[in-house]
């Protein structure tokens, strides 16, 4: 007899990193005991996409939610009917971990699937004002920027290299043919062979997909999406913007060598408003922005910066653009 509310338990803690060396172990012996209960416990992270903040009184309760919705799907999955899950989110001393199901799935062929491939997910969340590098069992490596999170197992698969990305990071792929590398997105997904390339997919914003070296292919998501889904090929210097709101993508040309910069230290700006260079700051400094009139958010401004502080950054932009500014401990204020 399983005991669901200790499973649970348990679950939130592991997948938040709040675990202990026990509690880790009597996990591991409930999964090995129950072959149903491990093809859920690997839906729920498998599928981990997105942070939702909540108190940690709701953690046990979202989990019950997802493990209800997984239980009723696994009971119909006989019947080959395609189901919508929804989200459940949860957080543990303050780490939030959540799992999203966002396109239909067909519940019998993941469960076959999920059982034959049973590798530790790991999951990476950086902060604002944080960066990581991660280097892969595959020997791809990964350069996660600031407010941005990733998921990817320990052990790829025999026929695939999955991640799940939310934020932006840079990619650089070992070569496979025989095992494509996929990186799913919120609003799409992004497969290579053997490649370097950027990747910026923030909540309510653009998707854009950059090429430093090969070859990628940019497959968007639709909503309501029938038939094949569309696939733009990307090659060196050229970059791919979708707008999910519009469903509209444009393919221009663009530096990749600019696009990646902020993986050595260096942010870039061309022609772009002080409210995007902003929001850059936000995330790479961790200092809220907050803007006293709305005149100055639309002055566009070019620039480039070599491991400078925010004080700098910021003295140099007004030499371009006339505005004021002031800085505290947690906060940004600009003004005209």
């Amino acid at each position: 007899m399983i005991n669901e509310e200790q499973f649970i338990s348990l679950a939130a803690r592991k997948l938040a990193g709040q675990a202990t060396a026990a509690e880790l172990q009597e996990l591991e012996d409930l999964l090995q005991q129950h072959e149903d209960l491990k093809a859920r416990y690997i839906l729920l992270q498998q599928y981990f996409t997105e942070s939702t903040w909540q108190s940690a009184t709701d953690t046990e309760q979202a989990l019950q939610r997802t493990w209800g919705k997984i239980s009723l799907q696994q009971e119909e999955a006989k019947s080959n009917r395609w189901k919508w899950i929804g989200a459940a989110a949860a957080v543990v001393a303050g780490v939030a971990i959540a799992a999203v199901f966002l396109w239909p799935v067909r519940t019998e062929e993941v469960k076959l699937a999920v059982l034959k491939d049973t590798a530790q997910w790991l999951n990476r969340q950086n902060g604002k004002g944080t960066r990581a590098v991660i280097e892969l069992g595959d020997g791809s490596k990964i350069w996660l920027n600031a407010d941005s999170r990733i998921s990817y197992p320990e052990v790829f698969g025999k026929h695939s290299r999955e991640v799940y990305l939310n934020g932006e990071a840079f990619f650089k792929v070992t070569g496979n043919p025989d095992r494509p590398f996929i990186v799913h997105l919120n609003n799409g997904m992004v497969k290579v062979l053997g490649t370097s390339f950027n990747i910026r997919a923030y909540d309510n914003e653009p998707v854009q997909t950059s090429v430093s070296t090969g070859k990628v292919a940019f497959i968007p998501r639709y909503e309501n999406q029938q038939g094949s889904p569309d696939t733009f090929y990307i090659t060196p210097d050229e970059k791919v913007i979708y707008k999910p709101t519009t469903h509209n993508i444009v393919k221009e040309t663009t530096s990749g060598e600019d696009d990646r910069a902020w993986t050595e230290g260096r942010l870039v700006f061309r022609d772009v408003s002080l409210e995007d260079i902003c929001l850059e700051l936000e995330r790479t400094f961790g200092k809220k922005i907050e803007f006293q009139s709305d005149k100055v958010r639309l002055y566009r401004m070019t620039g480039s910066f070599q491991n400078n502080n925010l004080q700098e950054i910021l003295y140099y932009l007004t030499k371009s653009k006339s505005f004021s500014y002031s800085i505290t401990d947690s906060t940004l204020l600009i003004g005209e």
